[in-house]
């Protein structure tokens, strides 16, 4: 299977530090990739394509590789928060009739309803909320997500 993790970037990345990600959100986001090709599928991830934020792509691109990529996925697994980046992929996967799994941190809440409203319009979206201090999942939230994930994306795909 072929994923598409979307995670903010511009939004939690400081290029002006040496390390431009914090260490538990680098680490956080390093478990959910890892976790998801244990199952043997492919994972692309934008942050981790551009080093955790030590290679930013610019515009062109950027946008020209993630549409690409997110075409060919089978999954779009998404925690936005609050990344206009990745409201541009949900519209795109949905667009595409590709399979969504919206993560939703609570303490955050939605960008829009329109995030929760996609699948009125034909689009398979898994809504999941989480609650937690950080911008994504804890260890025990996303073991949670992740089985959630297995059960109702998973089940039935032949690698």
């Amino acid at each position: 299977m072929e994923i598409f993790l979307g995670t903010p970037i511009t939004g939690i990345i400081n290029t002006n530090l040496s390390n431009p990600l914090e260490m538990e959100t680098k680490s956080r986001i390093k478990e959910m990739l890892s976790d998801l090709r244990s199952y043997g599928h492919n994972v692309f991830c934008a942050l981790e394509e551009e080093e955790f934020g030590r290679k930013v792509a610019d515009s062109m691109e950027c946008t020209l590789r993630d549409y690409s990529l997110l075409k060919q996925s089978n999954v779009y697994i998404t925690f936005p928060n609050n990344s206009y980046g990745c409201a541009v992929e949900l519209g795109w996967a949905s667009a595409h009739s590709i399979p969504i799994v919206l993560g939703i941190n609570s303490r955050i809440g939605s960008k829009t309803p329109l995030y929760e409203g996609l699948h009125a319009i034909g689009s398979p979206v898994h809504v999941i909320y989480y609650n937690s201090e950080n911008e994504f999942p804890d260890k025990l939230e996303w073991s949670e997500i992740l089985k959630y994930i297995e059960k109702n994306i998973f089940v039935g795909y032949k690698l």
